[in-house]
């Protein structure tokens, strides 16, 4: 019985430790509330920027985002409720809620215009009445057309540095105001995602082929997503600098799409040139 019991222990032990070792390998950030300077809808602006930039971040898997509830506390308590935090306070904020990264940042334009594509093809169908014309484009184009920018900053937490530091703009359509705004604010989230890609890199490589299936060494807990494209390189000669290999040239071979996605591997399917995609390739996204 004790000796079941030490086995017990020590497995309970091993999942304990397999689970902190999958949380470690995601940073954790810490999203601080946007400053809105842009003159439009100053209330909600900043406040909806922010809301997307966490649901992309967390969607994604690659990082993991401080509970707002957490950080929410914690603004409170240092005087930064509701408003904007000082750039200055920003990364000793983020190392209050235990964060590896602070995102801090500002929108800086924002508005919502009659989409001129939808609106020229009504003035078109309108003047040679041509009525079918206008619910062709009240069916297939949206009405309104958002835009948003933003600039922000990822600082690193442990040496204050700067790790990257952008202006990401969203432009998307909508059939409403409020949801021709929404959708650029997600469309400028997910292009932030893009540009982050770069401080914590996907990089996988084409473990097996079996017939139309590629399998990859990378998974959910790396922040793959099913239906994801993915482009397919192949190593080729080194790069010498100064009598030194940095790295290795790569040519592009060809494209995947995410099939199925579990927590250490995928499924994937070539999109493109799939007969020159081999066993050791290296997988990266766009």
């Amino acid at each position: 019985m004790i000796f079941m019991k030490k086995i017990f222990a020590a497995m309970c032990a091993i999942m304990i430790l397999s689970s902190l070792n999958c949380a470690a390998a995601k940073k954790i950030v810490a999203v601080m509330p946007l400053e809105n300077v842009s003159g439009y809808d100053e209330e909600k602006v900043a406040e909806i920027m922010t809301e997307q930039l966490i649901v992309a971040i967390h969607s994604a898997g690659t990082y993991t985002v401080v509970e707002r509830t957490q950080l929410g506390a914690i603004l409170k308590e240092q005087g930064f409720q509701n408003v904007a935090v000082d750039p200055d306070k920003a990364v000793e904020l983020g190392k209050l809620s235990g964060a590896d990264y602070t995102l801090l940042g500002k929108v800086t334009m924002a508005f919502v215009e009659q989409n001129p594509t939808a609106t020229a093809i009504a003035t078109i169908g309108s003047a040679l009445g041509l009525g079918g014309i206008q619910e062709t484009a009240g069916g297939f184009l949206h009405k309104f057309k958002g835009k948003i920018g933003l600039e922000y900053r990822l600082v690193d937490n442990t040496t204050g540095e700067i790790i990257t530091a952008k202006i990401v703009e969203g432009n998307k359509s909508g059939s409403s105001v409020a949801s021709a705004f929404h959708n650029a604010c997600k469309n400028a989230a997910d292009n932030f995602l893009k540009d982050i890609d770069s401080v914590n890199p996907f990089r996988a490589r084409v473990a097996e082929i079996s017939g139309s299936d590629i399998y990859i060494d990378h998974g959910s807990d790396s922040g793959l997503r099913r239906g994801e494209i993915l482009i397919v390189a192949r190593e080729t000669s080194p790069i010498v600098v100064n009598g030194k290999i940095v790295g290795m040239k790569q040519n592009e071979v060809g494209k995947i799409k995410v099939i199925e996605v579990y927590s250490d591997y995928a499924i994937c399917r070539a999109e493109e040139h799939s007969n020159a995609i081999h066993k050791g390739d290296i997988v990266k996204r766009s």
